[in-house]
């Protein structure tokens, strides 16, 4: 009889709670488990005066609304996370980057790549090409880190830091600097020269073909997330 009466408690304690269930789903738990955790000496019912019922309304309303906006938030981050960060962190693997750094990489680089308008299957490339994916590289001109930043760009681009070997800050760096090129020099290939220096100089052994190589390993890595990004749901059309 006791159980009865503790499962009749909580179904309509339950039923005031629906609507947060409906608005919060798994980002919620926790807020609605103390919410339906009513004593068993309590007894749910609802108040006859309508000042206090529309001021608890009103709560309960503000309660609903923050979760509602931290639910939204907590989905468009794993929805982030699943569509473009997982991708990258598994393609770099892929590419002989360990996994622990690619945990690393995949974030910022995304992040800073949306940031400034590219293409990260374009930045991946020139990373890779650039560094292999590995945070301390330095090249015999002393190009620094995954995008090999110079060192007289560092500091240059706000809020980008100056620590050129830092996995964050060198991305923010690099992207700022391939971005600024697209924007000043006239189309992809004469921007991807100039990132790579050999526009006036010839840094780099065959230069020429830098841009070539980049849009060949760039057309690699887009199939690459393409085939690891989540299958998408799709609605069963009726029969009828």
């Amino acid at each position: 009889m006791e159980e009865l009466e503790r499962l009749w408690r909580r179904l309509r304690a339950l039923a005031h709670v629906a609507p947060v269930l409906l608005v919060v789903g798994f980002t919620g738990g926790e807020v609605v488990n103390r919410v339906l955790d009513v004593p068993d000496d309590k007894v749910v019912r609802m108040s006859t005066e309508k000042g206090i019922e529309a001021n608890r309304l009103d709560v309960m309303s503000g309660v609903m609304e923050r979760i509602r906006g931290e639910g939204e938030k907590t989905v468009s981050y794993v929805s982030l996370y699943r569509d473009h960060v997982e991708p990258v962190e598994k393609v770099l693997m892929r590419h002989g980057v360990p996994s622990v750094n690619a945990r690393k990489i995949s974030w910022p680089l995304v992040e800073e790549s949306r940031r400034r308008n590219l293409d990260p299957a374009t930045v991946m490339s020139i990373m890779l090409i650039e560094s292999e994916g590995k945070p301390t590289a330095r090249s015999f001109v002393g190009a620094r880190g995954l995008m090999q930043v110079m060192p007289f760009w560092a500091g240059k681009w706000r809020g980008c830091g100056k620590d050129l070997y830092d996995i964050e800050a060198n991305l923010c760096h690099g992207t700022s600097i391939l971005a600024w090129y697209f924007r000043n020099f006239d189309g992809e290939r004469k921007a991807l020269l100039g990132y790579n220096g050999c526009v006036r100089g010839t840094n780099t052994p065959r230069c020429h073909t830098y841009p070539d190589k980049v849009a060949r390993l760039r057309d690699k890595i887009r199939s690459e997330l393409a085939a690891a990004r989540p299958a998408q749901i799709r609605p069963v059309e009726s029969t009828d």
